[in-house]
């Protein structure tokens, strides 16, 4: 029983850290195209990023109290969440999408 909330409570943490990206084929920034914010753009966005992480720190926290998580798996998790959210603040809150040429890919079928 154990085992299954651990699992459970594992794939919980990874789908929030893929909930903040959002992504659809042939959509988004072009290759070689910048976008500058700007600064109140950036306030915007950065508290938002905020609000995120706090929460995600907040739901880290109770899964350890709660004994889904030991305390050192718990700050692994959080000084991940921690490196992930300062390397975004240094980039302005932009985020870099790094594509992958087989991704979204057709494959050719013959009938």
């Amino acid at each position: 029983m154990k085992k299954i909330v651990v699992s459970i409570a594992a794939a919980l943490i990874i789908s929030f850290g893929f909930s903040s990206i959002v992504s659809a084929e042939g959509q988004g920034q072009a290759p070689g195209q910048k976008v500058n914010l700007t600064e109140d753009q950036k306030a915007e966005l950065g508290k938002l990023h905020e609000q995120m992480y706090s929460t995600k720190k907040e739901l880290v926290k109770k899964y350890v109290e709660y004994g889904v998580f030991t305390k050192e798996q718990g700050d692994k998790v959080l000084n991940m969440m921690e490196a992930k959210h300062q390397k975004l603040k240094e980039n302005g809150y932009m985020m870099r999408w790094h594509p992958h040429p087989h991704h979204g890919k057709q494959l050719d079928h013959k009938e």
